[in-house]
């Protein structure tokens, strides 16, 4: 074959595998939505609940890897002593999936207390009913209670049934996901069991009041 001939072919063999991964590349794109709002017009009132912004360490926006994200405590009125801590965390690449009760709360101290951990089941604004966990950990003679639910934005069918496998389900611990992602975690102090239905009524007007702000294209787990 004459130099030229090597030549041009060399000119196809490349032009053909540059035109596959553009188009390798054009079919693994992941569509990735944003928030419809941004998180801080999360209403400061949520029913009874009256909300005001605490303010974040940079350090830890930087560590929660976030393109959005809310500090807020509530407290009701209605039920003295009872405030609820609410942390939300929206990364559009999922990376805050990496970040969970059960990964960053042990690595500050705290010991899961396995006995007070269930699933509950919180209605949301539509009617749905939406699994969330509600987690307990102590340090020292203080105890916290957590309840803890996220959202992934974006994936297909096929993803979501793979992520619903035993072995993949549990995202939050160091995965990164295909999709825009939002965690969901509230804090109390856990020490009477009435915290539990306080914060069953806290979590219901808040699924409630998240609904202008999240896109619609979304799967929700609760298993941290």
């Amino acid at each position: 074959m004459s130099p030229g001939r090597r030549a041009a072919l060399g000119i196809i063999i490349l032009t053909i595998g540059l035109g596959m991964q553009v188009g390798l590349e054009a079919a693994s794109k992941t569509h990735r939505p944003p928030l419809k709002r941004p998180l801080a017009t999360l209403p400061l009132r949520l029913g009874h609940w009256v909300g005001h912004d605490e303010p974040i360490d940079p350090a830890i926006r930087e560590k929660a890897q976030t393109d959005d994200c809310l500090n807020r405590v509530y407290e009701d009125p209605r039920r003295p002593g009872h405030r609820m801590r609410l942390w939300i965390n929206y990364s559009k690449h999922g990376l805050n999936m990496r970040h969970s009760p059960e990964v960053c709360l042990p690595g500050n101290g705290w010991s899961k207390i396995e006995s007070r951990c269930h699933v509950l089941t919180v209605r949301a604004g539509d009617g749905r009913e939406i699994p969330v966990s509600r987690l307990s950990y102590g340090q020292g003679e203080v105890a916290q209670g957590v309840g803890f639910w996220y959202y992934i934005f974006g994936e297909g069918a096929l993803e979501r049934y793979v992520r619903s496998l035993p072995i993949t389900s549990r995202s939050s611990h160091g995965r990164t996901t295909r999709g825009s992602g939002l965690t969901v975690e509230v804090f109390w102090p856990d020490a009477t069991p009435p915290a539990d239905e306080a914060f069953q009524d806290f979590a219901e007007t808040l699924l409630t009041a998240l609904e202008p702000i999240l896109p619609e294209e979304r799967a929700n787990y609760y298993i941290p």
